[in-house]
Order: structure tokens, then sequence, then C-alpha cells
């Protein structure tokens, strides 16, 4: 059974720490990958000390291996937009199937304060994930990109 551990604005997270969460993320997002940098901005967001931003990382272990990572970042839009974002999700390939994501979003949700959001693409293999442990479809969401 994976040990989960949280960690937030209070944590003192070293640089390897941070860079074994970039590494795992950047390994098991797979379809739905993104650039070193752009994780490294919602990790230092996430656990960012600046009162204008926060949010948390939800680590899953199996020993010392990390096994599944959840990145959660506070927009402080409270009231008119969701206050928190799940900005990635990933669990690795051989823990899959066994109840570890759905377990790193119960704790995703029991620590967030407000609101919680999630951006898939339509045709996302994990709609169901989220649907199954309470997230609801309420808008469509249409981008400008620049």
């Amino acid at each position: 059974m994976p040990a989960y551990q949280l960690l937030n604005t209070t944590d003192f997270v070293t640089t390897l720490e941070k860079e074994a969460i970039i590494n795992f993320l950047l390994e098991h997002l797979e379809t739905y990958s993104d650039s070193r940098d752009n994780v490294s901005r919602a990790i230092e967001y996430a656990l960012s000390k600046f009162p204008h931003q926060g949010g948390f990382v939800i680590l899953a272990r199996d020993a010392d291996t990390i096994i599944g990572v959840c990145v959660v970042n506070r927009t402080n839009f409270e009231g008119y937009f969701a206050e928190n974002i799940i900005v990635y999700l990933a669990v690795g390939r051989e823990d899959r199937k066994q109840g570890v994501a759905s377990e790193l979003l119960d704790k995703a949700k029991v620590y967030s304060k407000g609101s919680v959001m999630v951006r898939l693409q339509q045709n996302s293999s994990v709609r169901t994930l989220f649907e199954k442990t309470g997230f609801d479809q309420e808008t469509i969401e249409f981008v400008l990109k620049r």
C-alpha cells in the first residue's frame, strides 16, 4: 500500500526532491506531457511562499520510490472561478489501475479550500476517473492561443 505525502508552502523541499518530482512527471505524463519548464514552474508555484501563489503537491510512494504525483495550484479567483486547479496528475505505468490516481484525487479534494477544476482534452482517457471521483463537466472551454 502506497504512502502519501503532502508538500505545501510551509515545507522545505530540496532542489533534488523537486527534480525527482519533475522527472517523474516528465516520464509518466505521456500523452499529457509538457515542457520541463512548465512542469517546474507549476511545482514552484504550488510550493511558493508568496501570498499570491501557492497550492500543494501530493506524492504517492512505495518505500522511497515515487509512484504517483498530483500538483494543485491555487488560482486566487475565489467566487468567480475555481479556487484550485489540478495542473498535473500522473501515476507510474506499473502502478496504474490500483487506485493510486483515485486516492491522489481524493486527497487533493480534502486539502483544497474551495472548488477544484481540471482541464482535460475532450477525448481524454482519464475522463471517467474524474467523473468517478466526483468531478462534473460544467463548462466548455475555448482557448485563443497566441
